[in-house]
């Protein structure tokens, strides 16, 4: 079994603390961009090209991947390590991995 690897303070890469305390996050190309790479308007995909060229020059676009492929694709918007919900579900699929984090339905109940 592999060892999983970890972050500050000894958590796993990935976890919610290590999202809101990592250096990844705060060296992302997209910080301070929410509304170009998760826009309201989830119909609305002219952002994409915009986004993915944020991301394509990103320096931390390895941990990003590694952060969305962890959820189910259904519930990621918008763009991901310059990639859709869309695009994370193949990547899920060709890595044959499974997501580990808890739908949004699973989190509020509506199993």
């Amino acid at each position: 079994m592999s060892q999983q690897k970890k972050g500050k303070k000894n958590t796993p890469i990935g976890s919610i603390v290590d999202i809101q305390k990592s250096d990844w996050f705060e060296l992302a190309a997209c910080k301070g961009k929410g509304a170009l790479m998760f826009p309201k308007e989830h119909k609305d995909i002219t952002y994409i090209a915009q986004a993915r060229a944020i991301c394509k020059a990103c320096p931390v676009k390895k941990p990003c991947l590694e952060y969305a492929l962890e959820f189910p694709p259904a519930d990621m918007h918008g763009v991901w390590a310059g990639l859709t919900s869309r695009q994370l579900a193949a990547e899920q699929r060709r890595r044959k991995i499974k997501p580990v984090r808890p739908t949004l339905a699973q989190m509020w109940g509506d199993q």
